[in-house]
């Protein structure tokens, strides 16, 4: 069979050895997929562990031993579609950088709690006392603490360069901002941007999961837009927000 078009959604020839393999055994422990896949312990597990990530193997405890199974094959295509919203998510910003022109521009990936971290700071490396941080926040894992704990020592940050720090957040999050200090926030009961920070003439977009990453935009033009959307949100909050 040929499987080429697996590689070209983004598996990797082992990941589709493994998966194919369970396919076959309809379940199986690892010895019996090695058996089946011929590949070595350690590159199964690796790739057992991304299909897990990926939505392609579950498994089961029974006993003290895991035994695999591998998704239906219509998961293939429900991985297809969301690929495919996460790139219709992200047109219109490219379209926006498309748009530029002969306007100095800067874009930055980052990778990793560690990535982040730094796409964070540099979004107020070059701040003066008084420059506004604006802030669209996100449904996010209440109970993860390392986000919380990183976000009290980004908030003593803030407060130590003497920024003004503005946030609107999902109405059901005020709980947890509530717990926060030297922010001033506002709440709302519709979709907005999700993680976004604005400051001068960058903006930060961040997914916390199911890997933190991230990317750094250097644009006068893009944040200009996204600011005055911020903006007119906070506003008009009394005809957006009801409490």
């Amino acid at each position: 069979m040929d499987a080429s078009a697996l590689e070209q959604i983004g598996l990797t020839k082992n990941e589709i050895k493994v998966y194919l393999a369970l396919l076959r055994l309809g379940s199986g422990s690892a010895g019996a997929i090695i058996d089946k896949a011929h590949v070595h312990n350690s590159v199964l597990h690796a790739n057992l562990h991304s299909l897990i990530q990926k939505g392609f193997v579950a498994f089961i405890i029974k006993g003290k031993a895991r035994v695999y199974q591998a998704a239906p094959p219509e998961t293939i295509l429900d991985y297809v579609d969301e690929k495919k919203n996460e790139i219709s998510r992200l047109l219109p910003h490219l379209h926006q950088l498309q748009t530029l022109g002969a306007e100095k521009q800067h874009a930055e990936i980052f990778s990793g709690i560690k990535g982040v971290s730094t796409l964070l700071y540099q979004l107020i490396e070059e701040t003066k006392p008084k420059n506004e941080f604006l802030f669209f926040s996100a449904d996010v894992d209440l109970h993860n603490e390392l986000i919380q704990k990183f976000y009290t020592r980004y908030d003593a940050k803030r407060k130590e360069k003497k920024l003004i720090v503005k946030g609107i957040a999902p109405v059901k999050l005020r709980p947890l901002f509530a717990q926060r200090r030297y922010l001033r926030m506002k709440y709302v009961k519709f979709p907005i941007p999700e993680n976004t920070g604005i400051c001068n003439d960058k903006m930060g977009i961040i997914s916390w999961e199911p890997e933190p990453s991230g990317i750094l935009i250097t644009s006068s033009l893009i944040v200009q837009k996204q600011r005055a959307f911020f903006n007119q949100i906070w506003g008009n909050m009394d005809d957006y927000y009801t409490p």
